[in-house]
């Protein structure tokens, strides 16, 4: 049998890796507590001390001792509790595993206690003051060997600073105020308000660019604009009702709403709280509880998707905006590889589903080698012509694989295309969907199909091109969205070209057409389709407002 001071070292690393994780159990006791108001104090990277202060119900005088033996705790008392469990914490480990490997002192209702290394160094009376005060010091120096393995101070703050927001963001009841060495780090305001407790987080323009999804059942938050991305995940907070998780069919059911509106490589910032029955959500699956198991996981995914899809139909435009009031272009945000774009433009009133629909675009003419010059009812309308003509192709396929119905051109001479394996295996488990985009073949050796029809739309001429990257992106992408990324790859192919001179028909049919197209803010990659330049910045860089 283990020494007890092993066992609870041990134990504790199960729990506390980093000062983050003294951050995150003391403020979820915190939330457990019903507190309002939790204030969070680190120095010397957590590592020299961490003081957490909350307005809870704290914890009775003579129960404070008791709380910080292992195993014990006030938020369930019978096996039958863990089925339906609603608190953050449950297991009585968190003050005992800090204890374990910290200087502990805490203070609730009139009582003080000292704990070192989990041993009982003083106990007597305290301030009276509401809810808890908890100052963990000199974390991990009876475990040495633990502590030469955190990060550098800048990570670990860095992490404890997500910790935080985390928090902020899913509970924006409560006010955090955290101080890193004396310097406010991040300081919400506790009026309900999410965008407010955004704007607390990641700045007030990036929180003018979020959409809430609203009347959606399980499902509440808010999702980035697609103009606003990152170059990673950092900026997805997803929680289980209000506990953040790690859940890799969460952050992909994200993602796919976005297929189509970011271009590769970037990712949607957002903040979404599942609220779900406690008894179909298993918590207790990982020892710092960061993961979850669902007990429908195919219908939260679903719930989640759905929200998310009803609040990126209400995108806004995107707009010019002159270089004397926004910057530049592109605006970084606060935080990593954030990336505010303020460049394409739809033209009319933006409806719900994120499109105009009442004035056609009047076109002017072309202007370099590949932009449509247009006039609207709102301003001045530059269109990539190419961005437009995909975007344009792409529903269209996109909606003959919905009815089933292709339109294909038979070839007069079918075309040999020499490809892997690879892809004919991907052809031939999508047989029947690349009929119905119109892309019709048969096998012709190990290593070759013949094209015998295409879409109606695709040039003959690019049809040995088209073919080899649609069937590649069904290679590369299989699952549920690789038939939409090979129509995206299909419709690039059959688009008009950036530099192909369109007449004015041309133009009229190309305009009018993006103007009925869904989701045309983007093509199918995420690339903006046009930019609109409003009369009133005309009328203000003329200076005809006099």
């Amino acid at each position: 049998m283990l020494p007890p001071e092993v066992a609870d070292a041990i134990a504790a690393g199960e729990v506390i890796e980093r000062p983050a994780s003294v951050v995150k159990e003391l403020v979820e006791n915190a939330l457990d507590a019903g507190a309002r108001r939790i204030s969070i104090d680190a120095r010397g990277a957590g590592k020299t001390s961490i003081r957490v202060s909350d307005d809870g119900a704290g914890i009775p005088a003579d129960e404070l001792a008791v709380a910080f033996l292992r195993h014990t705790t006030s938020k369930l008392t019978k096996l039958a509790d863990l089925i339906t469990i609603q608190s953050f914490g449950f297991r009585g480990e968190a003050l005992a595993s800090i204890a374990a490997v910290a200087d502990v002192e805490s203070s609730s209702a009139g009582a003080r206690l000292r704990v070192r290394a989990g041993e009982l160094m003083e106990q007597g009376v305290g301030p009276v003051l509401p809810g808890v005060v908890i100052e963990v010091r000199d974390l991990f120096a009876n475990v040495p060997a633990r502590l030469k393995f955190l990060k550098s101070d800048a990570t670990e703050v860095a992490a404890i600073k997500e910790v935080v927001s985390a928090f902020a963001l899913l509970h924006p009841h409560v006010r955090f105020h955290l101080t890193i060495d004396s310097r406010a780090a991040v300081s919400s305001s506790g009026d309900g308000d999410r965008r407010r407790a955004i704007a607390a987080v990641y700045g007030p323009p990036v929180a003018a660019e979020m959409l809430e999804m609203v009347g959606m059942p399980l499902v509440a938050g808010m999702v980035s604009q697609p103009r606003l991305s990152r170059g990673s995940r950092d900026g997805m907070v997803l929680a289980v009702n209000g506990r953040p998780v790690s859940a890799r069919s969460l952050v992909y059911a994200l993602e796919e709403c976005y297929q189509g509106r970011l271009e590769r490589g970037r990712h949607p910032l957002a903040v979404i709280d599942i609220g779900i029955d406690p008894e179909l959500v298993d918590v207790n699956v990982h020892p710092a509880k960061k993961e979850v198991r669902f007990r429908d996981e195919g219908a939260v995914f679903a719930a989640l998707q759905r929200a998310v899809r009803a609040a990126l139909d209400g995108s806004d435009p995107y707009r010019y905006r002159p270089a004397e009031t926004e910057g530049v272009a592109s605006t970084f945000m606060a935080g990593p590889q954030l990336t505010l774009h303020e460049a394409p433009a739809v033209v009319a009133a933006v409806e719900t589903n994120g499109h105009a629909t009442s004035a056609v675009l009047r076109p002017i003419g072309q202007a370099g080698p590949g932009y449509l010059v247009a006039e609207g009812p709102h301003g001045l309308v530059l269109v990539d012509q190419h961005a437009a003509h995909e975007r344009i192709l792409y529903n269209r396929l996109l909606e003959r694989l919905r009815t089933g119905r292709g339109a294909s051109q038979p070839l007069l001479i079918p075309q040999a295309v020499d490809v892997e394996p690879a892809l004919i295996a991907a052809a031939a488990d999508h047989r029947a969907e690349l009929a119905n985009l119109g892309l019709e073949y048969e096998e012709f050796g190990p290593r070759s199909l013949r094209i015998t029809a295409v879409p109606t739309e695709l040039p003959s001429g690019r049809a040995t091109a088209a073919i080899q990257e649609t069937l590649a992106a069904l290679a590369e992408n299989r699952g549920d969205g690789a038939i939409e990324k090979a129509a995206a790859a299909l419709a690039c192919h059959s688009a008009v070209r950036f530099g192909d001179t369109l007449d004015v028909a041309e133009q009229r049919r190309l305009l009018a057409d993006l103007e009925a197209a869904e989701e045309s803010i983007t093509c199918p990659h995420g690339r903006p389709t046009r930019l609109l330049v409003e009369w009133q910045e005309l009328t203000r860089h003329f200076r005809r407002n006099y």
